[in-house]
């Protein structure tokens, strides 16, 4: 076929197709080209290519069905190994749970082995061996509870001592806020710097002398606890708490007998008496005996020495102050009661602040004797204790 295409003058374009019947353009374009003879051969070689193709694919398949095999092989072997190792854990569980049941085994025996040997000492042994070791038994239960006693004394001591400290600092960080503030004001008249120092020397003083006494209690305690946890059935010759006076001479002092007969009461009634007593007595010695009662748990107990506390204190207001705030967040009305005739009685204390939060106070008779208080407080400035306590009771 030939083509022929205008162009300058004197050119022509032919186009010619080629008909192709043999060769890989006569494959491509779907031509056949006319069968020949082929070699004998070459069949053959194509049948082997073929197969050894097939060969090589199955031999792949082979080789990753292989590699997976070993995967699963090893994660077999892994997920054996773990359980392996969960096998010896448990074995090792099993092992210490049959240790410890034979150690109860033992212990079980052991204890039918004991009861057996004391109920053959219970059945062999005669009446005079039971009374003896009755008599034994019961000095042993007296003795711990001795023990017990002394141990709560002491922590009680103990407490009222850490509350005292707490109120003494209190006290001490509140007056020192107020001269700086008066300081700050430019009041210095009314700032008598001396007497502020004598004041902290005085409580240094008090919390010396405090010290000294609780030490000296501790040890007459470990005194007693050692005499009470002694073997011996009769007790020692001496003795923390002093004899009648026809045994022994009277002692030195007479708040020294109180003292020492305060620590001995054993009847809440005797000891209401006795720290009543020492407040009208007086003395630093009778405030430092008297204190640690305000925490007793008899509400009684607890009023007397409230009581004994003001009386002590009626002319130190800054040492009372923090006693009267304990007493009248007491749970006992009475107890309350008497801590707000405490505070009345004292001298120049602020009595508003103090008493205003009981005129909401649950007990009736506490309302009624705040509310007198201070209606005639508000109604005489230059009142008397005398008469304030006087016209609220």
């Amino acid at each position: 076929m030939g083509t022929v295409s205008d162009g300058p003058p004197g050119f022509r374009e032919f186009t010619h197709f080629i008909i192709v019947t043999y060769g890989p353009f006569a494959l491509r374009e779907g031509v056949t080209a006319p069968r020949r003879s082929p070699p004998a051969g070459s069949d053959r070689t194509l049948l082997l290519e073929c197969r050894l193709e097939q060969l090589r694919g199955a031999l792949d398949e082979a080789r990753a069905e292989a590699d997976q095999a070993r995967i699963r092989l090893a994660e077999a072997a892994a997920r054996e190994a773990g359980e392996t190792q969960r096998l010896g854990v448990l074995q090792d569980e099993v092992a210490r749970a049959r240790a410890e049941v034979a150690a109860l085994h033992r212990r079980l025996e052991h204890s039918e082995a004991l009861r057996a040997k004391l109920q053959g000492h219970l059945f062999e042994s005669d009446g005079r061996d039971d009374a003896h070791e009755l008599v034994r038994l019961r000095r042993e239960v007296a003795a711990a509870h001795e023990r017990i006693a002394a141990s709560e004394q002491t922590a009680s001591q103990l407490r009222a001592r850490v509350d005292e400290l707490v109120a003494s600092r209190e006290t001490l960080l509140t007056r020192v806020v107020e001269w700086q503030r008066a300081v700050r004001d430019g009041d210095t008249e009314a700032v008598d710097l001396a007497e502020f120092i004598g004041s902290l020397r005085r409580a240094v003083l008090d919390l010396e002398r405090d010290n000294a006494l609780g030490e000296r209690r501790e040890t007459a305690l470990r005194e007693q606890l050692e005499q009470a946890t002694a073997p011996s059935a009769v007790p020692p010759p001496p003795s923390p708490v002093p004899p009648p006076p026809s045994a022994v001479p009277p002692p030195p002092s007479l708040a020294d007998d109180l003292v020492a007969a305060l620590a001995a009461a054993q009847n809440p009634q005797d000891q209401v008496e006795l720290l009543l007593r020492l407040g009208r007595r007086g003395g630093d010695d009778a405030f430092y005996a008297v204190r640690p009662w305000a925490t007793a748990e008899d509400p009684n107990v607890r009023a007397a020495a409230y009581q004994s506390l003001g009386r002590l204190l009626e002319r130190d207001p800054a040492r009372l102050e923090p006693h009267i705030r304990w007493g009248i967040a007491d749970s006992n009305p009475h107890v309350r009661r008497r801590v707000v005739l405490a505070a009345a009685a004292a001298r120049g204390i602020a009595l508003r602040p103090l008493l205003e939060p009981l005129s909401g106070d649950p007990d009736p008779q506490v309302r009624r004797i705040v509310h007198r208080i201070l209606r005639s407080t508000s109604q005489d400035p230059q009142r008397t204790e005398a008469g304030i306590v006087q016209r609220a009771s």
